[in-house]
């Protein structure tokens, strides 16, 4: 059977040199999601560098290991979520109030939640269908559940456009809708004016 290898960004830069490793990230195709192909191609680099996300490109691994094919990357950046309590079940409303703070005042839980911030599939030569969608984002999840019990923590969130088709991704992956965020000046690639946000306690 293939199996998929995770490769950190900074580890390739380490070993390739960073103008080597460009030329990789600028064959990158994702004709659904152009802020995904943007983030990598132009920004996954320098937010490496500033420390504000961390990348992990995903390849395909044939079982004789003589084919390797770049079929994706997800970053996860640290982040918290502001949570209004009407929008939640009264179950995870318990639940941030263990992991996080809760305001009275504006009747919000806020909490320490990593940031899925980008989750995408490599469309060049066909590469997309070397690996499902919930494959990719299984592995994000794993990667922050990771991270939570080294520091702590059980929420992790993710924000995405307003379109049923990924609406429906997310939720059948467990995530929930719990509020919507206005969209940045800089971000040009996606539609609509703002973004919707989902979270997921991961057990």
């Amino acid at each position: 059977m293939a199996e998929f290898v995770q490769i950190k960004l900074n580890d390739m830069i380490s070993k390739l040199g960073e103008n080597e490793v460009k030329s990789i990230l600028s064959s990158f195709v994702c004709p659904v999601n152009k802020d995904v192909e943007t983030f990598i191609k132009y920004k996954a680099i320098e937010f490496s560098k500033q420390y504000l996300s961390r990348t992990t490109l995903v390849y395909w691994k044939s079982d004789d290991g003589r084919e390797k094919c770049w079929v994706g990357y997800y970053t996860i950046a640290s982040k918290h979520i502001r949570v209004s309590k009407d929008s939640i079940s009264n179950t995870t409303a318990k639940r941030m109030g263990n992991h996080g703070s809760f305001n009275p005042a504006t009747k919000e839980y806020i909490v320490p939640a990593p940031l899925i911030a980008q989750l995408g599939k490599n469309f060049a030569d066909g590469n997309n269908y070397l690996i499902s969608g919930s494959d990719l984002l299984q592995m994000a999840t794993t990667k922050v559940r990771e991270i939570q019990n080294e520091i702590g923590g059980r929420f992790v969130y993710l924000e995405c456009e307003e379109k049923c088709k990924l609406l429906d991704f997310y939720k059948a992956n467990g995530f929930t809708v719990f509020g919507k965020r206005i969209l940045d000046r800089d971000e040009t690639d996606l539609d609509g004016e703002y973004l919707i946000q989902l979270l997921k306690y991961l057990k």
